[in-house]
């Protein structure tokens, strides 16, 4: 069989189920093949936009997990492997907080309201506030690999045996719990749940269904299909929705590994358009366009009336690209490399390039109108601009 890179991303068989228990995960990348794919050299371009480091903060490399930051007004919080927790102005860098917790953390930070969330590889969910003390410990089913996420009454946290469950935010208490089955092998992933607002949460699961859930008690509101399974072999019918829905103007967008990309409209759960791209890494949108990396490192522009292909960027195939974010009115990725790569939204052509070193990321990147959040694996955090 010949293997995209996006499969590479997903090839060792590892029983991570996990410290706690759950099923096999598909991690890793193919090493040491002969078949496996050059990356794509890069060809010099016209830097017109440098994306550029407006600061950025070190906590350590992460080994087998993938952290994300969070905003908290003007104050991003992230964490480390190690359980540092630092907190950095948005606006400045400044450094406003660092926090040794003493834990050994699994996955990013949620915040929300003066708390902070973190998931440790124990599977504990544990709140604190914004000087480092302990406000409540909830255990949980297993380990978690996402970062939690809050809207100010409730913690929403997605484990490793497929629950995603939710906790009082100012006592811990559990409030819900939503499962479905999980099959034998599933794509290791750090991100496939989107809180919208306090109202629903859009669920990424194997088998290339998504769920909308009512965050309230955790009803299902509607269920739907973004790709079908398809393959000879079980590691070829892969196909989860292994990154995070998109909710934007009454539309809701997902993708699934090595399957397709859909649109639903999000009320009705009823299917837009779908078209054969697959990604483990992820999509973003802005008023117009839908943007994708492909598991094959291309990065795709779709019209979101009408899913009509707007343009294909294949020059940074095989090269680990991130999915994509918007800066301003471009679209940025990154590679395996730790090089940022500007893109014209309206064609796709590179309109600029900087190294930022790092690493590679592993989670996506976080849009915040003028600027973007990367956490790296190498354990820096960094706040790129124009």
């Amino acid at each position: 069989m010949n293997m995209p890179a996006g499969l590479r991303r997903v090839a060792t068989v590892a029983a991570l189920a996990a410290t706690l228990g759950g099923c096999s995960t598909v991690t890793g990348w193919f090493t040491g093949s002969d078949n496996a794919p050059k990356p794509t050299p890069l060809q010099a371009i016209q830097n017109n936009v440098t994306p550029k480091v407006r600061w950025d903060v070190s906590l350590g490399g992460s080994a087998d997990y993938a952290f994300t930051p969070a905003l908290m007004g003007d104050v991003v919080w992230a964490a480390g492997r190690d359980g540092q927790v630092v907190g950095v102005d948005v606006n400045t860098g400044r450094q406003v907080g660092r926090v040794d917790t003493r834990l050994p953390l699994s996955g990013g930070i949620g915040a929300k309201n003066g708390a902070l969330y973190v998931a440790t590889t124990e599977g504990e969910l544990v709140s604190l506030d914004e000087n480092g003390k302990v406000r409540w410990r909830s255990r949980l089913t297993s380990q978690a690999l996402e970062a939690p996420q809050s809207d100010g009454q409730r913690v929403l946290v997605r484990t490793n045996d497929g629950r995603l469950s939710a906790f009082d935010a100012d006592s811990g208490k559990s409030l819900w719990t939503f499962q479905r089955p999980q099959p034998t092998l599933t794509v290791r992933n750090y991100g496939s749940t989107t809180l919208v607002g306090g109202e629903a949460v859009l669920l990424g699961m194997p088998g290339g269904r998504l769920a909308v859930i009512g965050a309230n008690m955790g009803d299902l509101l509607w269920e739907a299909s973004v790709s079908t399974p398809r393959g000879a072999s079980e590691l070829e019918r892969m196909a989860d929705v292994a990154s995070r829905p998109v909710f934007d103007r009454g539309q809701v967008c997902a993708v699934a590994f090595q399957g397709k990309l859909t649109c639903f409209d999000a009320r009705s759960g009823t299917p837009m358009w779908s078209r054969d791209v697959g990604s483990s890494q992820g999509l973003t949108v802005d008023a117009v366009n839908l943007y994708v990396t492909g598991d094959d490192g291309t990065v795709w522009a779709f019209d979101r009336a009408t899913g009509r292909s707007v343009w294909t960027q294949n020059k940074l195939k095989y090269r680990n690209v991130s999915a994509p974010a918007m800066l301003d009115r471009f679209v940025l990725v990154l590679d395996g490399e730790g090089i940022a790569h500007l893109l014209s939204n309206e064609s796709g052509e590179f309109v600029g390039r900087q190294s930022v070193a790092g690493g590679k990321t592993q989670t996506q990147p976080q849009s915040l109108g003028d600027r973007v959040l990367v956490q790296t694996q190498g354990g820096r955090v960094l706040a790129l601009s124009l």
